[in-house]
């Protein structure tokens, strides 16, 4: 079973092995200077408790398997002002022994209930990753057609979801 709980201090040290390990294989075919797995705990802790963002962290069957960023204020590379209703998905990632198992579908879904009278959500992600844009389609979202060339040799996409 699938849970999600607002970010703790005391979660923070197992997502970071798990952000670390889960974005590695990202790291190694785009080697972008701005891949979480390059992150340590500061990338975490920095975000708990700090009003532009939203942390949840996703378990299953109570045992932490990955965590959920939201930026809930400021702005983003394909948004330039989050407010009213405004959302932008900056991160999930699972442990790799738990992923190809629908938890990230379910995870976004079930986060969904976090966020206050959300109208428009936000995510972008490499747009040759066939994988995140079925989880994000799974979850709603549609592609905007926009994107940005983040570095050399990596495009996103944007997609977003209406509610």
């Amino acid at each position: 079973m699938i849970t999600l709980r607002i970010t703790t201090i005391e979660d923070v040290d197992a997502l970071t092995a798990i952000q670390q390990n889960a974005f590695l294989p990202l790291y190694e075919k785009y080697h972008d200077a701005g891949n979480p797995c390059l992150r340590d705990e500061r990338d975490i802790l920095c975000r708990l408790n700090n009003p532009k963002f939203l942390y949840l962290t996703i378990l299953s069957d109570e045992k932490i398997v990955g965590g959920i960023l939201y930026r809930i204020k400021g702005s983003t590379p394909f948004v330039k002002n989050l407010r009213w209703g405004k959302y932008y998905l900056g991160r999930v990632y699972i442990s790799p022994e738990y992923q190809n198992k629908g938890i990230a579908t379910e995870a976004i879904l079930q986060s969904e209930k976090f966020l206050k009278k959300p109208k428009k959500l936000y995510v972008d992600f490499p747009e040759d990753l066939d994988k995140n844009r079925k989880c994000y389609t799974k979850c709603g979202y549609k592609d905007t057609d926009k994107r940005i060339e983040a570095e050399p040799g990596l495009i996103l996409a944007c997609f977003e979801k209406r509610i």
